[in-house]
């Protein structure tokens, strides 16, 4: 539980890097730290198409013209050939990883790799975006 703890501290830092990423997976039954990086597209190749997890990316945008805001988005990735239990076993984790993934001013649901870029993750993880979820 100490190295998740740790790797959210660093990613919540003011000097977070553009495009971090930490990614928590279930072992048995409990959450742990499975992958680190930087970019969207190495997040994309981390996820396994048969696997859940649950991350939190970094981006640093510009929020009322002011630039370099960093935004914790946190995201449920619930791979497209992911089995119903594992599915199951990863809604049950929702409410802990939440809790360990914070704070995060956004959250998306992601089921697919198709739309899984920086460019659409910037447009859908505001409140006011209607849809958040990456197909």
């Amino acid at each position: 539980m100490a190295d998740i703890f740790n790797t959210v501290r660093q990613q919540n830092s003011t000097a977070a890097a553009h495009g971090n990423w930490t990614v928590l997976s279930i072992e048995g039954d409990h959450l742990k730290v499975s992958g680190t990086g930087n970019g969207v597209d190495s997040l994309r190749n981390f996820l396994q198409d048969d696997g859940t997890a649950f991350v939190l990316l970094t981006l640093r945008l510009e929020l009322e013209a002011i630039p370099d805001q960093p935004r914790n988005i946190f995201i449920h990735w619930t791979g497209p050939k992911a089995s119903g239990m594992k599915k199951v076993k990863s809604n049950q984790k929702m409410s802990e990883a939440l809790n360990l993934l914070s704070p995060n001013h956004g959250q998306l649901v992601a089921q697919g790799k198709t739309e899984f870029t920086e460019d659409i993750i910037r447009v859908r993880w505001n409140p006011s975006s209607g849809s958040h979820l990456l197909s």
